[in-house]
This record gives C-alpha cells, sequence and structure tokens, in this order.
C-alpha cells in the first residue's frame, strides 16, 4: 500500500475493499463517484459456446460487495454515482438486489460521437450512471432530466482505456454535494473524479490498484490542486 497526500486529496495504491475501511470514516463521505471495471464478455469457457450469465451472477458478488463496504462509507444523505453500460447492467442489477439498494435513477451519458459497433450492430453514442441514493439524499435541482450530453471521442486525453470527461464527474459531484464534503472513487484510474473534484473544493479520497495510472492520477491532482490555488 502507498498512500500520497496532495493538498485536499488522499490517494491510496491497492485494492479499495481492503483500504476503504480504515481510509474513510464510517459514514462519513457525501458521495462515492466512480467507474468501475465492467466486466464485460465474460464467459465461462473462453469460448462463448456457454451462457455467460453464471459469469454475471459470479461478477455480482463482487459488485455487491463493493456496493455494501461504499455504502457504509456514506452519510445518511449520501449517494453513489456509478458508470456503466448496457452489456453490464444486468450484473449491477443483480447486485442492487442482493444488497437490497435499489438503483434510484439510470442516467443517461450522450457523448455527442458515435464509437465503433463493428458490422452487425449499432454503433454506440452512449453510456449510462446509475444513481444509488441515501436514505435522507436528494438532488435539489428538480428541473434535471436523466439525459445529459458531455462531448467525448476516441482520443482520450491521458491515455486510460476506460477515461472519461472531466465535465460528466464533475456534474454529478457539483449536484449531490456541496463545497468541502468528502467525495471519493474506489477505482480511481487516471484520476478523473479527484481532478473534477478538486476543481469543484471538495476533498477527495481516491483509490487504485495500477501503479501506472496511479501515478498519472497523483499527477492530474496535483495540477489541479495548483490551478485551483493559482485561480482559486
Amino acid at each position: 500500500m502507498r498512500k500520497e497526500v496532495i493538498g485536499n486529496a488522499e490517494l491510496y495504491l491497492g485494492d479499495c475493499l481492503e483500504l476503504m475501511p480504515d481510509a474513510i470514516p464510517a459514514m462519513s463521505a457525501s458521495a462515492c463517484v466512480t467507474d468501475p471495471p465492467y466486466g464485460i464478455n465474460t464467459k465461462s469457457d473462453g469460448s462463448g459456446k456457454l451462457s455467460p450469465w453464471g459469469d454475471i451472477c459470479n461478477s455480482a458478488f463482487w459488485y455487491a460487495e463493493w456496493f455494501r463496504v461504499a455504502k457504509s462509507r456514506l452519510r445518511q444523505d449520501g449517494c453513489l454515482w456509478t458508470c456503466l453500460n448496457w452489456r453490464s447492467l444486468a450484473t449491477f442489477q443483480k447486485a442492487s438486489c442482493d444488497v437490497r439498494w435499489p438503483i434510484e435513477s439510470l442516467m443517461i451519458w450522450d457523448k455527442k460521437w458515435i464509437g465503433p459497433g463493428g458490422q452487425k450492430g449499432l454503433r454506440p453514442s452512449y453510456e449510462m450512471v446509475a444513481l444509488f441514493a441515501g436514505e435522507d439524499f436528494s438532488i435539489d435541482n428538480r428541473g434535471l432530466p436523466d439525459v445529459q450530453a458531455f462531448k467525448w471521442s476516441s482520443i482520450k486525453p491521458n491515455g486510460h482505456p476506460a477515461e472519461k470527461p472531466v465535465a460528466l464527474m464533475g456534474f454529478l459531484i457539483e449536484n449531490s454535494t456541496q463545497p468541502g464534503e468528502v467525495v471519493f472513487d474506489p477505482f480511481m484510474g487516471s484520476g478523473t473524479t479527484g481532478e473534477a473534484a478538486i476543481g469543484l473544493d471538495r476533498r477527495f479520497v481516491g483509490f487504485e490498484q495500477d501503479p501506472q495510472w496511479f501515478d498519472v492520477a497523483c499527477r492530474r491532482i496535483e495540477a489541479s490542486q495548483r490551478q485551483v490555488g493559482m485561480f482559486g
């Protein structure tokens, strides 16, 4: 395990399930905003001849466990926002049922860009974000629709293959937390959620087990801290 403290951010290199209970006091954070591994296209025998339903259910055990741990770190008025796509939706729903924490809303992220789709299917232009709400959570802006557009492309600014826009994560943070509150990300990747949180004057706790992306996240969040310091 490695820990880096950069201004209002605490970053941990290691397994989030092992580190979250000690890194974040119980019921102290306002939001978990994350983009976990989707676990798509898993096959029990490697050839696709067997039904993947068993793999989806097995994956749901792991999802359910990090759901439980994340929920235990959230305040009663906190929430979890987690990215997903249509292939991983079944796993998320199974895990949601297992922990008895229903998906409150499913936001469609319109990328304003059409990705590759092979020769048979439609070309994808959206992903989704699931909202899991605490008992006392509410969104103040009651005019927010469940379709939101944040332009994206095949070029990822920091090189991470699953990188998300800072504007998307910032939107989720800004509409569910207040300045000074704690936002955490169990699957930090290249640090997008952290960059967005620091830019919005939130405290941030992030976890990443890949040293390469952990180092990238440290550099991005340090740069974000400098920018906030320069421009307020």
